[in-house]
């Protein structure tokens, strides 16, 4: 009895065996199939195709996140690790607005706390580190500001600065 058993099992091994095998090479056969064009599909090279990859295979983001971007590099140095000196240097939210002076001829001029503890006078226009100086009225003082997140659907944004922090909180 026992050995009628044995031959069954070793029949039904060879068969799951064989099985598994003939799939294997089916998925093979599958994966080496040119990849057909889309349907409607428009080309951005003017019109005209081009030929398929020679694997058969090819990534179409659709506006998706490119898998193989760093998107944990520092925003805070440059390509050389170092930040220009002065005002350009800084970035919008390490300075800090404490006054606005009417000048007659140039209109307001803001008066920046930078984070080497000394004072910056900045008109409308000035260059910061992550972004500019779009206007500067009576309180405030609006920053446009460069977005570094490579996932944001905004490109800029504007960050405003108000000479008396407790009436923005009221707002």
């Amino acid at each position: 009895m026992s050995l009628a058993i044995c031959r069954i099992g070793r029949a039904a091994l060879l068969v799951m065996a064989l099985l598994a095998t003939a799939s294997v090479g089916l998925r093979a056969a599958e994966n080496t199939q040119p990849a057909a064009p889309a349907v409607g599909a428009e080309s951005t090279n003017g019109g005209l195709e081009l030929e398929p990859p020679r694997d058969g295979y090819s990534y179409n983001p659709q506006n998706r996140r490119d898998p193989f971007m760093n998107y944990l590099k520092a925003v805070s140095a440059t390509e050389h690790g170092q930040r220009p000196s002065g005002i350009a240097g800084f970035m919008i939210q390490e300075v800090a607005l404490k006054g606005i002076v009417k000048d007659a001829v140039q209109g307001y001029i803001s008066m920046l706390l930078g984070p080497d503890g000394k004072s910056y006078f900045c008109k409308a226009g000035q260059r910061l580190y992550d972004g500019a100086i779009t206007a500067i009225d009576a309180s405030n003082v609006i920053f446009r500001q460069e977005v570094t997140d490579p996932l944001a659907p905004v490109k800029t944004r504007e960050v405003k600065k108000t000479l008396n922090p407790s009436e923005e909180a009221r707002q």
